[in-house]
């Protein structure tokens, strides 16, 4: 797993800065507008330029990151695809925070009894919502890279392929996780202490410059996620015959016979003794 190839192959882009800043303005108009859901075409847009950079890394190119021109419309039916995917795996989560805030509403109670059960219940869903969370972080590689090879809504809701994946590769999708999860955080802070020291105003820029930097180290470090071991065939050599035994001369060459002719006429034949 190179990570430093995941932080360096944006700033090996001679056109780096252009590129990162489109994608940075369309985040800074998306974010605030995604409570009425027309900010999302923006981050869709965002999300599906992504994984054209997924796919462009996984083929080996050199220069990954996409010119901002005329696939604006195929990044954002990708993007709402991979973005609905990813609210559907997220609804567990929702239902639970649900229950949670129920739980928390119990503890505000002066019943000693529906405060204990509050209490139960919060801590039964914060367990449960932990658990998701963690299945939900080592499914999203696996989602990822589905989703940019198939282009098809069905391939993030292929369940038992995802799991097999993400099992093949274990190792490397925990990896995966927690650094793109430690990088992004990282950035995020980088970000922020940098539009602080701008007087504040440079977090309109700056925090969506470090969204559009994670989202790419992210995807970067997924596509590095290689094939599954694959189970080796057995093969059996087989051993060398022994050699012959060496024949002597004398056993392979034919032996001579002599005909004498006796006092009567008759003709003996006698084989020549081996030697």
């Amino acid at each position: 797993m190179d990570v430093g190839k995941s932080l360096r192959f944006i700033f090996e882009d001679q056109q780096w800065p252009t590129k990162i800043l489109i994608g940075s303005l369309i985040l800074l108009v998306s974010l605030p507008l995604t409570f009425v859901l027309v900010g999302f075409l923006g981050l869709a847009i965002v999300t599906g330029y992504s994984l054209d950079v997924l796919r462009n890394v996984r083929a080996g190119s050199t220069r990954p990151l996409p010119e901002w021109r005329d696939q604006w419309g195929e990044w954002l039916v990708e993007g709402l695809k991979l973005l609905l995917i990813l609210f559907v795996w997220s609804l567990p989560l929702m239902i639970l925070n649900v229950f949670t805030g129920i739980g928390d509403s119990m503890l505000n109670t002066s019943s000693g009894v529906v405060n204990l059960f509050g209490g139960m219940m919060v801590a039964v869903v914060s367990c449960l919502a932990l658990l998701w969370g963690i299945v939900l972080a080592l499914a999203t590689p696996a989602i990822y890279l589905r989703m940019a090879e198939t282009r098809e809504l069905s391939s993030g809701f292929q369940f038992n392929a995802i799991y097999v994946w993400t099992r093949d590769r274990i190792g490397d999708v925990v990896i995966v996780a927690l650094l793109s999860t430690l990088l992004s955080l990282a950035l995020l802070l980088v970000g922020g202490v940098i539009g602080i020291l701008l007087c504040g105003v440079g977090l309109a820029l700056t925090l969506p410059a470090a969204v559009m930097l994670s989202t790419l180290v992210t995807v970067h470090l997924y596509a590095q996620i290689g094939p599954g071991k694959q189970r080796q065939p057995r093969t059996t050599v087989a051993k060398p015959a022994a050699p012959a035994a060496p024949t002597s001369p004398a056993a392979s060459r034919p032996k001579e016979t002599t005909m004498v002719v006796g006092p009567d006429g008759t003709i003996i034949v006698t084989p020549e003794a081996d030697e």
